[in-house]
């Protein structure tokens, strides 16, 4: 006889068995692993990120026409020189009564927050009139700085600025004749526009804005293009 029982095969079995369902178990421990460490170090998505922000996100790119207009300083500036930085489009008039300076105040207090984190050298705010009868060189001189030196007035002819306006998703109507002495309103969206460095239309800051959003979301803009 020799020392082997029948019983060798089975136990033999078994190992094989344990052997195996341990590897599987390893497996899938090694996967569940892999995926939770793949969601925890995950980028968060750039697009959803601006849209809990009134951001809208444009991938890719659209243009922006290139159209000529005069700054505050009365010097010529065309618009295919939105380049080498982030730049932020506000519309609006200086006759405005409410939105346009709350608008204008966001935007330097947004100012702010940028600067405090190093970014604000990264970005230059704009306010594009939409009531270039009245809004002069050297009425946005006047107007502009007021709320920060930094930001820059531009004007120009109503055929010029129409399309640029629309192109950037802001829509204006005067309610005047145009004559500089009458008073009168300017209807018009209240959208911000975002450029990349590159001076493409990247992204639409929708109303209501307030100061922290509309650092938030340069902030990630620059960010995410690191």
């Amino acid at each position: 006889m020799t020392g082997h029982t029948a019983t060798d095969p089975t136990r033999q079995q078994q190992r094989r068995i344990l052997i195996t369902v341990v590897a599987l178990i390893g497996i899938v421990l090694a996967l569940f692993v892999g995926v939770m460490i793949r969601t925890l170090l995950a980028t968060p998505d750039l697009k959803a990120e601006l849209e809990t922000r009134s951001a809208l996100y444009f991938d890719p790119p659209r243009s922006v026409p290139a159209v000529d207009l005069v700054n505050h300083h009365g010097e010529a500036f065309n618009t295919a020189n939105f380049d080498g930085r982030w730049q932020l489009i506000n519309f609006g008039y200086t006759h405005c009564p409410d939105i346009c300076p709350t608008n204008m105040m966001d935007m330097a207090k947004a100012n702010e927050f940028l600067a405090a984190e190093g970014l604000a050298d990264q970005t230059q705010m704009w306010m594009i009139t939409v009531d270039p009868a009245r809004d002069t060189p050297e009425k946005l001189a006047d107007y502009v700085p007021f709320f920060d030196d930094s930001f820059i007035g531009l004007t120009g002819d109503i055929d010029e600025l129409q399309p640029l306006a629309q192109q950037l998703n802001t829509v204006f109507y005067s309610e005047g004749s145009g004559d500089v002495n009458e008073a009168y309103t300017v209807a018009h969206s209240d959208n911000m526009a975002i450029l990349n460095p590159d001076g493409e239309y990247v992204a639409l800051l929708r109303p209501p804005h307030r100061p922290k959003q509309i650092a938030e979301v340069l902030s990630l803009l620059i960010q995410y293009a690191d």
